[in-house]
């Protein structure tokens, strides 16, 4: 099963430099955190998360209340862009869709 590891974009040393001068103009100083870890998925899942990462701003909202992913926006979006819709892939879409919209909902809660 191949992997594949998913990260946060860094940034080139004079985007570092301009960063860290701006701050200092701030008066913020940041320590060095530690490297975070890559994610780590498999690549049967690399399709189904890309869609995600594109259609992560379609979630519904009533106020602070997260109701999930707008299949309408997301199907009319596929249809749109010319993605070609695998059913498994969008299963996993709506189970990653449903664990963002719970993760929201519980932060509601405490």
């Amino acid at each position: 099963m191949r992997q594949w590891y998913a990260s946060a974009p860094t940034l080139s040393d004079t985007e570092q430099q301009q960063l860290d001068k701006e701050m200092a103009m701030l008066g913020v100083t940041c320590r060095k955190e530690a490297e975070p870890e890559p994610v780590v998925f498999w690549d049967e899942h690399r399709s189904a998360i890309e869609w995600w990462l594109q259609v992560q701003d379609l979630l519904r909202w009533q106020g602070p209340v997260c109701e999930g992913l707008d299949v309408s926006a997301v199907k009319a979006d596929a249809e749109m862009s010319g993605r070609t819709i695998n059913a498994d892939d969008y299963h996993r879409l709506k189970l990653i869709s449903h664990t963002v919209k719970t993760l929201f909902n519980d932060r509601l809660k405490h």
